[in-house]
C-alpha cells in the first residue's frame, strides 16, 4: 500500500509513529473478525447438519457475540478514545474484514497522512475491495500520553463525496 504524506513540514517524521498504530489496530481487528466469521461458519455448518437443538443454537451464537463484544473491547480500549468507544464497536463481521484492504496485494489501496498541528493527526484510505465502487476511511488520530488513540472514522465514497461518522 502506497502511502502519501501530506503533513506540514513540522509533522512529516510522525507519519511512521501514527500510521503503525492506526495498522497495529486495524490489523488486530481483521484477525478478531476472521476468527469470530469461522466459528459463525461452524455453527451454521451443524445447523445445516442439524447437529444443534434451537437452545444449542440460540446459545451458540449468544456466546459468539458475547466472545466478540468482549474480544474487540480488549482491542479497541487501550487505542481508541471515549468518544468513539461510545458510537458502539463489534456490530458485524463478515468473511471479508472490515479493514481487510490494508493488507490486501490485489487492492489498489492508497494512504493519506496529513497533520497540520500537534493535536491530531489524519489518516486516509482510499480503496476499492475489488468493486468498480471506490471507498474512503477517515481516522483522525489523537496523541495521548506517549501513544495515539483513534478519535474518529468516517467512511463514504467517491462517487458520493460525503463522509459519514461511523463506529470502529
Amino acid at each position: 500500500m502506497e502511502i502519501t504524506n501530506q503533513a506540514s513540514e513540522k509533522f512529516k517524521d510522525k507519519q511512521t509513529e501514527v500510521i503503525d498504530a492506526l495498522l497495529e489496530l486495524l490489523r488486530l481487528i481483521n484477525a478478531l473478525e476472521q476468527s469470530i466469521f469461522e466459528r459463525d461458519s461452524e455453527i451454521n455448518w451443524k445447523i445445516r447438519k442439524k447437529e444443534l437443538t434451537a437452545a444449542e443454537i440460540k446459545n451458540a451464537f449468544d456466546n459468539l457475540w458475547s466472545d466478540y463484544r468482549e474480544e474487540c473491547k480488549k482491542i479497541v480500549e487501550p487505542r481508541c478514545t471515549e468518544k468513539l468507544l461510545k458510537k458502539g464497536y463489534a456490530q458485524s463481521f463478515n468473511n471479508t474484514p472490515m479493514y481487510s484492504y490494508i493488507d490486501d496485494p490485489e487492492d489498489d489501496c492508497k494512504g493519506f497522512f496529513t497533520m497540520d498541528s500537534a493535536k491530531k493527526a489524519v489518516v486516509e484510505f482510499r480503496f476499492t475491495k475489488h468493486s468498480s465502487v471506490n471507498f474512503m476511511h477517515r481516522f483522525t488520530l489523537v496523541p495521548s500520553g506517549d501513544k495515539w488513540l483513534v478519535d474518529a472514522f468516517s467512511y463514504g465514497t467517491e462517487q458520493e463525496g460525503v463522509w459519514h461518522r461511523g463506529h470502529i
